[in-house]
């Protein structure tokens, strides 16, 4: 299974429309606070953390009965978050800072990933060694990713690659060892490998291009109403990665049980592939789930300098670390 990098499509109108049709409070059960979060894909090694967590009940600790919503094909995360039926929603930062453009209240509370798990695969009998590889290349792209016109800009490829729309297989990409094809690090090499190709991955993220990826996203009013809630489930998750990077395959039944196309064989390999891309960077020094204000000015200002932003962003409010973890 293989996914896209979305950007912010979640118009104005649509963010009205869905907001008069009514809210869900956050219901009580016993002493627990019952919330949701909806993942950006279908259940895999991507959000282990979160399912460790609550396996091993950590969410229940701190107070919180969470349930996780599948993503996938379908699944507007982003409406579901705004209409308050779910009160947790996995998206990234571009997707956060587009979508306030556009005056939808979005708030980044933690990352998953410190490293962007995308990037772009060759075969290795004509790997990538810098984007600049690509000039004369066919590459298939999600349609509007950001990343795409990063890249197209700064290493002048305009007119001088065949740009195709990614559609989520690999088949022609197997076929042809000259074409490239967006991918997951964690998804499309292990089923290229599993097909008999030799694939090469190199990194959106070496481009410069580094946005916070599997980003855990509230509403500014949930946060402001809702501290105590939004921390306990930043700790509970923090720890849920911790012990999830520690023994993946120890919550390789609540995954399996959570989608039944997974297999152990997959996720040793995912989990082993986003390791690093998630406990690296500032992780190590702050703690898994961190974001700092350089990196997301860094966004902020790759997006104004391909004119994806309509008006001036408000930074503070676009992310929080005030709840985090003090270590």
């Amino acid at each position: 299974m293989t996914r896209t990098f979305k950007t912010a499509t979640l118009t104005l109108g649509l963010f009205t429309l869905i907001c008069t049709l009514g809210t869900q409070t956050v219901a009580q059960s016993g002493a627990l606070t019952k919330v949701s979060m909806v993942l950006n894909w279908f259940p895999e090694p991507e959000a282990g953390g979160f399912y460790a967590a609550v396996k091993d009940g950590l969410y229940k600790a701190k107070g919180l009965d969470l349930s996780i919503v599948s993503g996938g094909p379908g699944v507007a995360g982003q409406a579901l978050l705004v209409s308050n039926r779910v009160q947790f929603a996995t998206m990234d930062s571009p997707t956060v800072l587009l979508g306030r453009d556009q005056g939808i209240p979005l708030v980044g509370i933690f990352t998953t990933f410190q490293t962007f798990p995308q990037g772009l695969m060759s075969h290795e009998e004509q790997a990538l060694t810098s984007f600049a590889d690509l000039a004369g290349r066919t590459v298939s792209v999600s349609p509007g990713a950001a990343y795409w016109e990063y890249i197209e800009k700064k290493y002048n490829l305009a007119g001088k690659v065949q740009v195709l729309n990614y559609n989520g297989q690999i088949a022609d990409w197997q076929r042809d060892k000259a074409k490239v094809t967006q991918n997951y690090i964690t998804s499309e090499p292990y089923y290229a490998i599993k097909a008999g190709s030799k694939p090469k991955t190199l990194l959106i993220a070496s481009s410069g291009f580094n946005p916070y990826g599997n980003l855990m996203t509230v509403t500014e009013d949930y946060l402001k109403n809702n501290p105590k809630t939004v921390q306990a489930f930043i700790e509970a998750s923090q720890e849920g990665w911790k012990r999830y990077l520690a023994n993946p395959a120890k919550y390789n039944d609540v995954m399996m049980e959570a989608n039944k196309d997974l297999t152990p064989e997959y996720m040793a390999y995912a989990s082993a592939a986003e390791k690093q891309l998630i406990a690296g960077g500032d992780a190590g020094r702050y703690g898994i789930g961190y974001m700092s204000e350089a990196r997301w000015k860094t966004v902020l200002s790759q997006l104004n300098s391909l004119k994806l932003l309509k008006n001036p962003a408000d930074l503070k409010a676009a992310y929080s670390v005030a709840l985090f973890p003090k270590k």
